[in-house]
C-alpha cells in the first residue's frame, strides 16, 4: 500500500513536468518567428505596379527575417481571388497579402458577390504605400490633349473603349463617363500589364493607369500621358495637367494604396515583427528614393492606424461608389 501511495505523488510531477516543457517547448517556438518561408501573396500578375514594389521590398525583408520571403502572384477578379485565399488561409503568420484598395471597395459595391469581410476576416499588419494614377493613350493615338479625346468621344458615343486593370482604372474610367456625360465601352483586364498591351496594340482606346506602370512607358515613348488624378503635377509628368487644371467637375480624389494584412487571428508576435521590419526597410533612404522614383510614397503605420485606416476607407468606397454610379462587376 505505502508503495502505491508514494507513486501517485511521482506520477503526478512527472505529468506536471511534461506540461511544463511542452508549455516551454511552444512558447519557445512563438519567440522563433519566423522558422520558415514567408509567402506574400500578391493580387496582380508580374510587372505590375503592385508586383514591381513588393518586390523591392521582398529581399530586403527576407534578410531582416533571416527567412526567404517567396511572391505568391494570385490575380484576378479584382483582388478577390487573392484576398479569398489569404482570408482562409492558416493564420500563423506565414500567408499574408500586400493588399490595395480593392480589399474595403469590393464588398462596398464595386463587385455584386464577396465572400469576405474586409474587417472580420484579417489582421492588419502596417500600411504600405500610396500612388495616383494617369490617364494615357497610346503613342500611336491622334489625340495629343484630354480636350481633343473628349471631343472625339463626343462626336462618337459608344465607340470609344477604356481598359481597366484595378481599381483606379474602374472608378476614374467611370467617374470620366459621368463627368463629360458620354457613353463608352469599358473593358476590364485581371491586372494592368495585359489590359496595357491591349492599349499597345490599338484594341482599347485609352486607360487610367499607375504612375509606376505609365512612367515606364512613357520613357519608352509607347504611350501618351493626359491627365494626372493627383491633386498637384507629379515630379515624373511636369507637363501633365490635373484634374483641377483642366476643369472637369465630378472626379473623386482616390489615391491608390498598399496594406500588408494576414488572417483573422494572427499571432500578436509575428504582426509586431512583420511591423517592425518593414517600418525599418521602408523608412531606409536606398528604398525610398527607389520607390520615389517610381510615383511610389512609402507610409509605414501601426496596426491600429491601418485599422482605422480600413474602416474609413470603406466608408468613403460606398459614399463614392454611390455618388458616380459605379455599377458593379
Amino acid at each position: 500500500m505505502s508503495r502505491l501511495r508514494s507513486s501517485a505523488p511521482h506520477g503526478l510531477w512527472r505529468s506536471c513536468v511534461v506540461a511544463l516543457l511542452l508549455g516551454l517547448t511552444a512558447l519557445a517556438a512563438q519567440a522563433q518567428y519566423p522558422n520558415r518561408p514567408l509567402r506574400l501573396v500578391v493580387p496582380f500578375g508580374p510587372g505590375s505596379a503592385t508586383d514591381t514594389f513588393l518586390r523591392i521590398v521582398a529581399e530586403p525583408l527576407g534578410t531582416a527575417l533571416g527567412q526567404s520571403v517567396v511572391v505568391d502572384n494570385r490575380p484576378g477578379a479584382m483582388s478577390v481571388l487573392a484576398v479569398e485565399h489569404v482570408a482562409k488561409s492558416a493564420a500563423d503568420g506565414y500567408t499574408v497579402i500586400a493588399a490595395t484598395n480593392s480589399i474595403v471597395a469590393n464588398p462596398a459595391g464595386i463587385l455584386r458577390s464577396v465572400n469576405y469581410d474586409p474587417f472580420r476576416d484579417f489582421t492588419p499588419i502596417t500600411k504600405l504605400a500610396g500612388t495616383s494614377y494617369v490617364l494615357v493613350v497610346s503613342a500611336d493615338q491622334p489625340w495629343k490633349t484630354l480636350g481633343e479625346l473628349i471631343e472625339h468621344a463626343r462626336a462618337n458615343p459608344g465607340k470609344l473603349n477604356y481598359a481597366s486593370g484595378n481599381l483606379g482604372g474602374v472608378m476614374y474610367g467611370g467617374m470620366l463617363q459621368k463627368s463629360i456625360g458620354v457613353d463608352m465601352v469599358h473593358v476590364p483586364y485581371k491586372s494592368t500589364p495585359p489590359a496595357l498591351l491591349e492599349l499597345l496594340a490599338g484594341r482599347v482606346h485609352w486607360m487610367f493607369t499607375d504612375l509606376v506602370t505609365a512612367t515606364g512607358q512613357a520613357k519608352a515613348g509607347k504611350v501618351r500621358p493626359l491627365l494626372a488624378t493627383a491633386a498637384q503635377r507629379t515630379a515624373l509628368f511636369p507637363d501633365v495637367p490635373t484634374i483641377a487644371e483642366v476643369g472637369i467637375k465630378g472626379f473623386a480624389d482616390m489615391p491608390a494604396w498598399w496594406a500588408l494584412y494576414g488572417p483573422a487571428g494572427m499571432p500578436k508576435e509575428a504582426v509586431e515583427r512583420l511591423n517592425r521590419e518593414i517600418t525599418t526597410i521602408l523608412q531606409r533612404s536606398d528604398v525610398r528614393s527607389r520607390l520615389v522614383a517610381m510615383g511610389i510614397d512609402a507610409v509605414p503605420s501601426t496596426p491600429q492606424a491601418l485599422a482605422d485606416f480600413t474602416r474609413e476607407q470603406s466608408q468613403a468606397y460606398v459614399r463614392l461608389i454611390k455618388e458616380f454610379n459605379i455599377q458593379p462587376e
